[in-house]
């Protein structure tokens, strides 16, 4: 028989903090799970953690050895593949859960037969306790709650999503990168039929990505936005009701691109980053390809400021334009 909830932990030199981590999940009061612990090339003790777990748990715990590198999402899609639940959970190594988590979201997913299933989470740097999915947006989804659903965003830890809905490959995480996770969101959004909540606060998230994914692959977050914002585009682009939930899409695009250009005005200034221009001459690019609309855009005009939409507005016409007037605004200093 197969087991409820699938949970799977990706870990990188998750020494630290992986032991509270696995203390958690097995004490979890739901007693039919699995769980599946990826050890992503770790070079620490990670390795010998998770066996001692294995050999306390061996009913539960499932080890995947992986000797190459590929990041939280490269784990996390070994795992898709070797789940056997009847819904998949996420939990960040270095992490921590309610007792009572899956025993809540599985409940919660069986009421009304739920493709997905959200909770509350904290963020530990922040002290900021969020839940995403309002009573609003649950039930079956239409466009206006689709929409929603895409700007509000989210955190894939804090759910639990069907496993059957994983026979779509498109539900997968791009590997060796940060932002592993943004077109999965959106994706996911634009697609499932229906979403239920929990509105308690079941995950804590503590935000040392070390231990989750190799940190080499954090030090070029240009690379990593300009991807992200490319796969959110080829993904959702040919989807049947695309129109529908392309404004909220084109909002998810449009704060990426803000956020690539602000990266490389800040290296600019900084550290006098010499290919600042050639980036973003190539963002501008991309933005003309995905981004079909402008920034009347009713989502942009609502939570986007004016001086961020001003920045992007100049880089559509000229990156070195804005360069020259970043260096101005930074009094004519500019570390070359």
């Amino acid at each position: 028989m197969r087991a409820a909830v699938s949970i799977v932990i990706p870990v990188y030199n998750a020494q630290e903090y992986l032991q509270q981590c696995l203390g958690n999940v097995v004490n979890q009061t739901l007693q039919d799970i699995e769980i599946i612990l990826v050890n992503d090339a770790s070079t620490d003790q990670s390795l010998s953690i998770m066996k001692e777990c294995q050999r306390q748990y061996p009913d539960k715990v499932k080890i995947i050895d992986s000797k190459v590198n590929s990041g939280a999402g490269g784990a996390r899609n070994l795992a898709i593949e070797a789940a056997e639940g009847e819904y998949i959970g996420f939990v960040d190594s270095d992490d921590l859960i309610e007792a009572t988590m899956y025993e809540k979201l599985y409940a919660k997913a069986k009421e009304e037969d739920y493709d997905v299933v959200d909770s509350g989470y904290y963020k530990q740097a922040e002290d900021l306790a969020i839940l995403h999915v309002s009573d609003e947006l649950c039930g079956v989804l239409d466009s206006a709650k689709r929409k929603e659903l895409i700007v509000g965003g989210g955190y894939i830890v804090s759910k639990i999503f069907k496993r059957e809905l994983f026979a779509d490959q498109n539900l997968r995480f791009r590997e060796n990168v940060i932002l592993e996770d943004a077109d999965f969101l959106v994706y996911l959004y634009s697609t499932i039929y229906n979403i239920g909540n929990v509105k308690e606060i079941l995950y804590y998230y503590r935000n040392n990505r070390k231990s989750s994914s190799n940190v080499k692959s954090t030090k070029n977050y240009y690379d990593n936005i300009y991807y992200a914002m490319t796969a959110i585009y080829e993904k959702t682009l040919k989807l049947p009701d695309y129109k529908e939930v392309q404004e909220a899409i084109e909002y998810e695009l449009i704060q990426l691109y803000s956020y690539g250009v602000n990266i490389c005005l800040k290296d600019y200034l900084g550290h006098g980053e010499m290919q600042c221009e050639q980036k973003l001459c190539k963002l501008a690019q991309l933005r003309k390809k995905v981004i079909k609309g402008d920034y009347e855009n009713s989502y942009v005009a609502a939570k986007v400021g004016q001086l961020d939409i001003a920045i992007m507005q100049l880089n559509d016409r000229s990156p070195k334009d804005l360069l020259v007037w970043a260096k101005q605004q930074a009094g004519g200093k500019s570390e070359r």
